[in-house]
């Protein structure tokens, strides 16, 4: 039940203006790692652990959080001006961000994921103050029956993404299902699809792939044809311009109110879910918003709707990873397991008994994400100005930078040379993509929910003692 004493109390202790100095720090950190194609929240996260462990409990959290939070919002900056989404959880937001970019809507489009951001943020911050035990416990009952099920939904978007020809569209999704199985089995150990090649036995890293099929392929279709990427013109923008943008993006979230809601619970809910993660919530919010827009012909081609249902639903997983966190010990994801590293660092040792035994620490955690929140709003409102400015930068000079940035964004992610030539490859499987006028949408879906498909599938039919009646 939520406890408006220890509401204020944490309130209270974090007001001070050490720590919001390390909030502003962190959310700004983070923005700008979020925007770096490939620096994601977990890369961010790993670089900052180390510096916190000379600051107090409290400072440390906050700082990491501040960073967690200003990520996953920094890779739609990116994903919106120039077609690379700056984390994995940013790639739905690209098909219909770049399109309004392209027709001079791009620093509206910013203003409107910002606000979808706070917003998402601020409603699972408010869930996890009042329902954080119930919905943990709801979580933990998903066994690879459950989990498979999800995935299986999520692969229905692959119809919805596909483009023009659903046909395309399953054939890619089919190759990125096949793509995910490189590697070594994840039940019996053996080596597949590898033909020998040592690199691929490791399997197809996520972030190299999503920054070859999203980045290094508009950065070569971009200096193939510097006309098709012509950006319209861009205003000076004055404070003026900016308190205007802000108050149409709410006013376009009070017009969508029902997708916002809709779209914020199936982030908290898919984040909640140890195992998945913001990317997986934002396609399941973005299909789901297509499927019950009257607009649907508009999805991939500058949609209000599809932006604003992806950036809401990825943000509000940023506290929903809390609720299995701080309740069961349950990291589900590299990112939540380096939040709970950092957590055990500073003492906090989570599970079933944290609750108790710290009654107070989740309204720590919740004024704590409240406030980061509102403080990316305020630093993200503040810098889309200059932000804007990349728009009005000629291609010839933004997409080498580009290709600098994905070599380094892929190399950095896992320290190996091979990503390199991962991210290149599927580099030009996007660009010949673009020549066919086929969407590499479904294909990253492929990729990012094959393992959860195959490996709860094959659970379950063990589980189940090769039946699927479990299913």
């Amino acid at each position: 039940m939520f406890d408006a004493s220890s509401f204020s109390l944490a309130l209270g202790e974090l007001l001070t203006w050490q720590n919001l100095l390390l909030m502003l720090f962190g959310t700004f950190f983070g923005i700008f790692c979020g925007a770096m194609p490939g620096l994601s929240s977990t890369m961010a996260l790993t670089i900052m652990v180390p510096f916190t462990f000379s600051m107090s409990g409290y400072a440390g959290i906050l700082c990491l959080l501040g960073i967690f939070c200003g990520s996953i919002y920094g890779g739609s900056i990116t994903a919106i001006l120039i077609n690379t989404p700056g984390t994995p959880a940013s790639a739905a937001t690209s098909l219909d961000g770049y399109p309004m970019a392209q027709k001079g809507h791009g620093l509206r489009a910013l203003h409107d994921a910002l606000s979808a951001s706070t917003i998402g943020g601020l409603f699972s911050c408010a869930v996890l103050l009042f329902a954080a035990p119930p919905i943990a416990s709801f979580a933990l009952k998903f066994g690879p029956a459950e989990y498979f099920a999800l995935a299986l939904f999520g692969l229905t978007i692959i119809a919805s993404v596909g483009g023009k020809s659903q046909i395309k569209g399953l054939l890619m999704g089919f190759v990125g299902l096949l793509i995910s199985c490189i590697g070594i089995d994840g039940i019996y150990g053996g080596s597949r699809f590898a033909f020998g090649v040592t690199g691929l036995k490791a399997g197809i890293s996520l972030v190299p792939a999503m920054v070859g099929l999203f980045g290094l392929s508009e950065a070569f279709a971009s200096l193939a044809d510097p006309e098709s990427h012509a950006i319209a013109n861009v205003k000076n923008v004055t404070i003026g311009d900016l308190f205007g943008y802000m108050k149409e993006s709410f006013g376009m979230l009070r017009h969508h109110l029902k997708l916002v809601i809709s779209s914020a619970v199936i982030g908290t809910v898919i984040g909640a879910i140890p195992g998945t993660g913001e990317d997986i919530a934002s396609w399941v919010a973005y299909d789901s918003a297509r499927r019950g827009s009257k607009e649907k012909e508009k999805f991939g081609h500058g949609s209000w709707e599809g932006l604003i249902a992806s950036e809401t639903a990825n943000n509000a997983c940023t506290s929903g990873v809390f609720i299995p966190m701080l309740t069961l010990g349950i990291a589900g994801d590299a990112v939540s397991a380096i939040l709970l590293g950092g957590l055990q660092l500073h003492g906090y040792q989570t599970g079933p008994n944290f609750m108790t035994d710290n009654p107070n620490f989740i309204y720590f955690i919740g004024v704590l994400l409240l406030l980061v929140n509102i403080m990316f709003m305020l630093e993200g409102t503040l810098i889309t100005p200059v932000i804007g400015k990349v728009l009005q930068i000629r291609v010839g000079i933004i997409m080498p930078i580009v290709v600098v940035l994905s070599v380094i964004a892929a190399y950095a992610a896992n320290v190996r040379k091979f990503d390199i030539t991962v991210m290149v490859v599927f580099g030009f499987i996007g660009f010949l993509f673009k020549k066919l006028h086929i969407s590499p949408a479904p294909m990253a879906l492929g990729i990012i929910l094959g393992s959860l498909v195959e490996l709860n599938y094959r659970r379950g039919l063990m589980a189940g003692k090769y039946s699927l009646s479990l299913f």
